[in-house]
């Protein structure tokens, strides 16, 4: 897969936490460098996590539309000058290639940093 962003993060939503899949790594590189993190879903905690993602240099942030868990971290997010991909969840488990033992926010973000993420509409509030 051609890697078209360099520092990008993938999030996988949960109800009372998210994690956080930054890769960071040259444009010819296929081994980024990996960091993750997990934060809860508190207003205090998505704005700690929205600090930790800028300090890491990320330009690119791929989410998956499930449920409504995702429009808390949207709402904070929105407010930074990072770009902020919506994926359909159904468009990313028919991505061929996906490994069983890759999590599901490395697996959004190496899918994001190759430009395979179909972006959704995201309707303004």
């Amino acid at each position: 897969m051609e890697v078209m962003i360099e520092t990008c993060c993938g999030i996988d939503v949960h109800p009372k936490s998210i994690v956080y899949c930054i890769l960071d790594g040259s444009l010819d590189s296929n081994k980024p460098k990996k960091i993750q993190k997990k934060f809860e879903t508190t207003t205090v905690a998505l704005h700690n996590a929205l600090d930790w993602v800028v300090e890491n240099h990320v330009t690119h942030v791929f989410f998956e539309s499930t449920g409504r868990y995702w429009l808390p971290f949207l709402n904070i997010f929105s407010d930074s000058n990072l770009v902020l991909v919506l994926a359909n969840p159904q468009h990313i488990k028919n991505v061929p290639g996906r490994k069983t033992d890759v999590k599901d926010a490395e697996w959004i973000a190496q899918l994001g940093r190759c430009g395979l993420i179909e972006p959704s509409y995201i309707p303004s509030s």
